[in-house]
């Protein structure tokens, strides 16, 4: 089991590169994906979409990718930092966020102007709900583990990645840039994940035994 593989302080703190890789990898691979990839437009179609189609299966295994990054990363907070605000809610959050993602990758999407949902698409999309609203709520929980600029930025990242979701929906769709207005709010949630790897990386390492 993934817990007692990584139970070791050491082996846990390595984890939290999961954090660390994860997200700027599957941003990277999004993007690049969204000029390449056949019959795709950026600004008007969901990164979901990049699942469908000749290309699509780089987008499936840039799902699995972060899935698997973000429960490597999940372990590495609960066995690999100090206990505190975030290290038990947090990495409960974050494997939840995790095996969200395997279902994103796993069921692919419907084209957002088809009429017709299928069975994959619509678990796919409430699949989308724990993702985003997993790392809103996460944001919020580890503002409380911070100070100053750090715990701004945190409720910020929350407030900004809940808003801009409502607003993929409510004003992306009508003006058809939902890809712009999804990419910005995946950078912004997905950045802030990055950065919180960075910092737990640079606290001092719990001492060893269970914690």
């Amino acid at each position: 089991m993934i817990g007692r593989e990584l139970a070791s302080p050491p082996r846990a703190r390595l984890a939290l590169q999961g954090g660390v890789i994860g997200p700027p990898v599957f941003v990277a691979v999004f993007l690049v994906d969204g000029f390449i990839h056949p019959a795709y437009d950026a600004v008007t179609d969901f990164v979901s979409e990049l699942s469908r189609g000749e290309l699509g299966w780089l987008q499936i295994a840039n799902f699995l990718f972060l899935a698997l990054s973000m429960l490597v990363f999940a372990a590495g907070i609960r066995w690999g930092v100090r206990r505190g605000p975030g290290s038990a809610a947090g990495a409960v959050i974050f494997a939840i966020v995790g095996a969200s993602l395997i279902v994103s990758g796993v069921f692919v999407t419907d084209a957002h102007t088809s009429a017709v949902k299928t069975t994959a698409g619509m678990i796919h999309d409430l699949a989308a709900l724990p993702i985003f609203g997993g790392v809103a709520a996460v944001c919020f929980v580890f503002a409380r583990r911070y100070h100053g600029a750090m715990r701004i930025y945190s409720i910020a990242t929350g407030i900004f990645v809940v808003v801009s979701f409502v607003l993929i929906f409510a004003v992306g769709s009508p003006l058809d840039i939902i890809g712009i207005m999804q990419r910005v709010t995946i950078i912004a949630g997905w950045t802030w994940i990055t950065v919180l790897a960075l910092l737990l990386r640079a606290e001092p390492s719990p001492a060893a035994g269970p914690a």
